[in-house]
């Protein structure tokens, strides 16, 4: 099997749940581009923007409800996977200014550059770039208002990439995810201990204002 439609540690697509999601985004269809379309917007809009650790399987991303691109892309490649569709990390350098839009000033506690998660997935004959990191509201709340040059929609052909105007690298290809996470792709983080309450005072930040609530959409149903 290629290593870009293997099962591993964190993308753990063996899982019941995540089984369950990729059989219900393949119905009624064969086509591999309708399905990572359908799939791309689930996680897209379904797991909500919000800031965790980076060392998180995907499984527990579904179960979260809630993801940075780390988590979202782990996500998104593991609902392909299970589909028969190759999938892959891409990797970005972007000045860190790129979440400004998100946290205000507190965008100088991110790592700069900082590098930034996407997947890579083989569709019509090619590979092509999906970031899911954005949902709608985070999206329209946050970014949008700032006239950014690039939107978070897929036409299911061309690559799909966020944050164009604070890249400051060239896009690395990674098969082998588990070892990138491993490493944070040379992102540093906090202990976990420390990182974890500022993520919950972010992300609390965020979902007041997207879905006036401090919990994510999921938690709160």
């Amino acid at each position: 099997m290629k290593t870009t439609l293997k099962e591993t540690y964190y993308c753990d697509y063996a899982h019941p749940e995540i089984q369950k999601l990729a059989k219900k985004l393949a119905e009624k269809t064969n086509d591999p581009v309708e399905i990572a379309k359908k799939t791309f917007y689930h996680v897209r809009d379904n797991i909500v923007t919000g800031y965790d650790l980076y060392k998180v399987k995907a499984s527990d991303i579904l179960k979260k409800g809630y993801g940075i691109c780390w988590g979202k892309s782990t996500l998104l490649i593991a609902l392909l996977r299970c589909n028969h569709i190759q999938a892959q990390f891409v990797t970005i350098q972007v000045h860190r200014k790129f979440i400004k839009p998100l946290v205000g000033n507190l965008y100088h506690l991110a790592n700069s550059p900082y590098n930034h998660c996407m997947v890579n997935a083989f569709l019509n004959k090619r590979w092509t770039i999906l970031d899911s990191v954005l949902d709608k509201k985070t999206y329209e709340i946050f970014f949008a208002p700032e006239n950014i040059p690039w939107g978070i929609d897929w036409n299911g052909k061309d690559d799909c990439r966020l944050y164009t105007d604070s890249v400051v690298g060239e896009p690395d290809i990674h098969a082998d995810i588990d070892s990138v996470i491993r490493q944070k792709a040379g992102n540093t983080e906090f202990p976990a201990f420390i990182a974890i309450g500022v993520y919950r005072f972010l992300n609390k930040r965020i979902w007041k204002k997207t879905f006036f609530s401090t919990l994510p959409p999921k938690w709160g149903m």
